[in-house]
């Protein structure tokens, strides 16, 4: 019954606080790189290209709702594959 006991109690591995810290930076410094205005614009370009009727950067050159929305899927992705 003891050594059950000591079996559940152990304390998780540095490897998970490690990968928890790597995918925290990943994640950080993708999103200082894509969230900048020419990010978006080059985001634009690629959507506009694929469907014609989206709006990512409006009249007033605003960043829409549907633009953060695209760009967060993108670093979800890549941060799925690395």
């Amino acid at each position: 019954m003891d050594s059950y006991n000591k079996e559940t109690k152990e304390k998780p591995k540095d490897f998970f606080y490690s990968l928890k810290l790597r995918t925290a930076l990943l994640g950080f410094i993708l999103y200082l790189l894509l969230s900048g205005r020419t990010a978006f614009r080059i985001l634009n370009i690629i959507i506009s290209s694929i469907v014609n009727n989206v709006e990512i950067i409006n009249e007033q050159k605003e960043i829409t709702l549907l633009a953060r929305i695209i760009m967060a899927i993108i670093i979800a992705i890549i941060l799925f594959i690395f």
